[in-house]
């Protein structure tokens, strides 16, 4: 059955559509950027302008809320922690207005989350703090975060979830002649039993020096929980590296050895490790800088390369093997460059996973190396159409030059390695109000401890689209909700160390607006926290799902309708339109554009089988459309490219 139909509303939108090779799309136009950013501590001055209003009621699935979105200068941090008996606590930045920022917290019992914190009054610290990180200690816990000059603010009790908090303060070192300076900012943390490892940095102004280094990081340990403390010191196996840190760093704990690892962007990614609980350190090096050690950005130049864009993740296998990922940023500095810039180019960019069984990467990646390395996870693919869609006119949101695809979260057992990451998203999900794209939160894995990934058919779509759970698709069991809100952008993913019953401990920020504005914004965002069965990640692919809104509550629709074709696709003229259905209905056809807005829409008759439509398209502007049929029964949608 053919039937023709007229479409009256042109689209006035322009596209630019790149074929993707093995799903990397190539763009010939780059950006160039500032090579330093500036470090952010928390206690940059902010004017109390009087509490701004929520914009929307948080669902249930959130854990908490706040209005400072300056999560992190690099590494996603040690955020959310947990213990065997499947209970989970996790922190973050909370505030409302500047004076009242400290920590908020959760707690998961093992079977719902405790209420959400209120912002203005619910901080665990007595005074303003910031960027705080927590550990599991023995069934207790432990939270440090930074409290500007006067040093870090360490809070602990002997059980979990419950009780008050017992508040110390751990001061910094000083500074080369102002031993007055106690000010220690950006920590991680781990723990071993009752033995505490922390890493922060010394004071980041300028010109103030700790043994005679700008910004270094420096080690603590405690091995009586928190209470007492070593002094001190600097590692020595990283003393040429040792400077200008700011939280690109994360160290985790397991079965008596320790792993530092350090991301720099324009320096080596490497990582310290310890067998002893700290007593030694040796440094193993990952990956270089194809600039070479003291790079100087007012002359020097590199060629185009995958950089370090901060974010990384590190984890320590059952059999003692350290697993690493990182994002990448592809970038150049040439003679065109102006002092302190760099050029990059976003669709390039991947996510690397490296492991100590491997030899170290001793040369930086160029766009051709880097599609060659088996550990390469790339932006996912989410319609199954084998290309990466960038829209004319629509950004990468600004997070501390991160790429595309970044933020990559680790957990190593069983051998088997869990990957959660967070990526930009495909059209149609953009954010039309300031014309960025929105990120999602996924989940892959590697069946055989790193050896293979397997990024276009194991991957698993966590974070995102109303009334989103996550699902087994094949068994439409609910394991767990974790949105019930509208389209918004999902980012700062961080994933706890190891598994409990069982299962992956994930959280993540959830915004209306993309973008960092590194500091108090006008609307809050919310903190999302999931348990996942790690046994499911990765194992099914719910992208393609998701994106032709083939889901409910109870899983995967008995959808009626089934390939969807439509030919030739682009267009100029006319497209025709072949559709399957298992039943006769009535259905409506709509065209919308990018923005989400109904441009057409027509009711159509479906019959038991094969059925096929025609659409005029010579009088639509060019661009990019959304086509979807619906009836009661299901629904299907395709993408409509007219030149």
């Amino acid at each position: 059955m053919k039937k023709v139909l007229s479409i009256l509303v042109v689209m006035l939108a322009l596209v630019v559509i790149v074929q993707a090779q093995n799903k990397i799309t190539r763009p010939n136009s780059h950006v160039n950027v500032p090579a330093k950013v500036t470090k952010i501590t928390g206690n940059e001055a902010v004017p109390d302008n009087g509490i701004p209003q929520f914009i929307r009621t948080a669902s249930t699935s959130a854990i908490g809320t706040t209005y400072y979105d300056a999560v992190t200068n690099g590494l996603s941090r040690n955020t959310i922690t947990n213990w065997a008996d499947g209970s989970v606590a996790a922190v973050w930045t909370m505030a409302q207005i500047s004076s009242q920022r400290g920590t908020g917290y959760n707690y998961f019992n093992g079977t719902t989350w405790g209420p959400q914190p209120n912002p203005a009054t619910d901080r665990i610290e007595t005074v303003r703090t910031g960027w705080g990180v927590i550990a599991a200690l023995n069934e207790g816990e432990i939270v440090a975060a930074h409290n500007g000059v006067n040093g870090l603010t360490i809070n602990k009790r002997a059980t979990k979830g419950t009780g008050a908090w017992t508040e110390s303060t751990l001061v910094g070192p000083g500074h080369d002649g102002e031993p007055s300076n106690t000010g220690i900012y950006w920590p991680t943390i781990a723990t071993q039993g009752d033995t505490v490892h922390l890493f922060a940095c010394t004071d980041n102004v300028e010109g103030t020096l700790y043994q005679g280094i700008q910004t270094p990081l420096i080690y603590y340990r405690s091995t009586d929980g928190g209470t007492t403390w070593s002094a001190p010191q600097l590692i020595a196996a990283m003393a040429n590296e040792n400077k200008e840190m700011s939280d690109n760093y994360s160290v985790v704990a397991k079965n008596g050895k320790v792993v530092l690892l350090i991301s720099e962007k324009f320096g080596e990614t490497f990582y310290l490790e310890s067998n002893d609980r700290g007593d030694t350190w040796t440094k193993h090096s990952v990956y270089p800088f194809a600039g070479g050690p003291n790079f100087d950005f007012t002359t020097g130049t590199f060629p185009m390369t995958a950089l370090n864009d901060y974010s990384a993740s590190v984890a320590i296998g059952d059999d003692g093997t350290v697993h690493i990922a990182f994002g990448t940023l592809m970038g150049a500095r040439t003679a065109e460059n102006a002092a302190d810039e760099y050029s990059v180019w976003w669709a390039y960019d991947n996510i690397i996973y490296w492991n100590s069984t491997m030899p170290a990467i001793t040369a930086a990646f160029d766009t051709t190396t880097v599609l060659a390395y088996p550990g390469r996870i790339g932006r996912p693919n989410l319609d199954g159409d084998d290309t990466i869609w960038f829209m004319d006119g629509y950004t990468q949101p600004e997070y501390r030059s991160n790429g595309p695809i970044t933020f990559p979260q680790l957990v190593a057992e069983g051998g088997k390695v869990y990957m959660v990451y967070a990526a930009l998203l495909e059209a149609p999900y953009l954010c039309g109000a300031t014309t960025e794209y929105y990120h999602g939160v996924f989940a892959t894995a590697s069946n055989n401890n790193g050896t293979t990934w397997d990024d276009l058919n194991n991957v698993s779509w966590l974070s995102y689209h109303p009334e989103m759970y996550f699902v087994d698709w094949e068994q439409t069991e609910l394991y767990g909700e974790l949105m019930t809100i509208s389209e918004g952008e999902s980012f700062w993913p961080t994933m706890a160390h190891n598994s409990a019953n069982n299962k992956l401990n994930v959280m993540w920020y959830f915004d209306y607006v993309p973008g960092q504005l590194g500091g108090f914004a006008s609307s809050s965002s919310s903190v999302y926290a999931v348990n996942i069965d790690k046994d499911d990640v990765g194992e099914f692919k719910n992208t393609t799902e998701i994106y032709q809104n083939l889901w409910n509550a109870e899983g995967i629709k008995d959808n009626t309708l089934s390939e969807l074709k439509l030919f030739p696709n682009p267009t100029s003229n006319s497209v025709t339109i072949n559709l399957m259905s298992k039943e006769t209905a009535q259905a409506n056809l709509t065209v919308t554009n990018l923005m989400g807005q109904t441009v057409y829409s027509e009711n159509v008759s479906v019959e038991n089988g094969n059925n096929q439509y025609q659409i005029n398209v010579s009088d639509f502007g060019a661009g990019f459309y959304m086509l979807n049929i619906h009836t009661k029964a299901g629904s299907t949608t395709q993408k409509l490219i007219v030149r």
